[in-house]
């Protein structure tokens, strides 16, 4: 596990919350698992997908879905985000991650879900790659958990009817990994547009 995906790790203790249906204790004994696990996985790249990688679970709608530690950068509630005119329906909008302006996707318009109600506590968790760093808006975090690359059906396969362009995979227990590199590379991501509204 990278570095980053230690430090998300530690914020997600951090924020004092843990995963619905979870105790304290149990979110507690995940985080170590994994922990644990970082420190004794062998060096490598080709042993570190031997031995496969560790996500992070969140609920959108009534899905399981999970996002690669590697890739996080923050996970935190979505307090507020100012909407921006003119952009697609997948666009939640951008909110301030300390003192910056992001945009945050909204994964229910984007994977033809159920979207929470008004009044409802969602978080939001910061995906990074290439100096890129866009939100994805979940209905709650789950587990912590790691997969075996080996064992996970391609979205061709699965015939569920899912955006197969937003997924790398499904687990057996039917964990749908998104494909964190096609999110980022959505065109309204690319639009310059996005920005602080407040600001024009």
């Amino acid at each position: 596990m990278s570095r980053q995906a230690a430090t998300i790790l530690d914020r997600l203790h951090a924020l004092g919350e843990q995963p619905a249906g979870w105790s304290e204790a149990e979110f507690a004994e995940e985080l170590l698992k994994v922990r644990a696990r970082r420190l004794a996985a062998p060096r490598g790249l080709a042993d570190r997908v031997a031995a496969g990688f560790d996500v992070l679970g969140a609920r959108i709608a009534n899905e399981r879905y999970a996002l690669s530690l590697d890739s996080l950068s923050e996970v935190m509630v979505l307090a507020r985000w100012t909407p921006v005119p003119g952009q697609p329906q997948y666009l939640l909008g951008v909110t301030n991650l300390r003192g910056e302006i992001r945009p945050v996707l909204d994964l229910h318009s984007l994977l033809g879900l159920t979207p929470p109600a008004p009044e409802a506590r969602t978080w939001v968790i910061f995906l990074k790659a290439g100096g890129a760093e866009v939100g994805v808006r979940v209905d709650a975090l789950d587990r912590v958990v790691r997969l075996d690359p080996a064992g996970l059906t391609r979205p061709h396969e699965a015939g569920n009817g899912l955006p197969q362009r937003f997924i790398s995979g499904i687990a057996p227990d039917a964990l749908i990994l998104l494909d964190t590199a096609q999110l980022l590379a959505l065109d309204a991501l690319k639009d310059t547009r996005v920005e602080d509204p407040d600001e024009s």
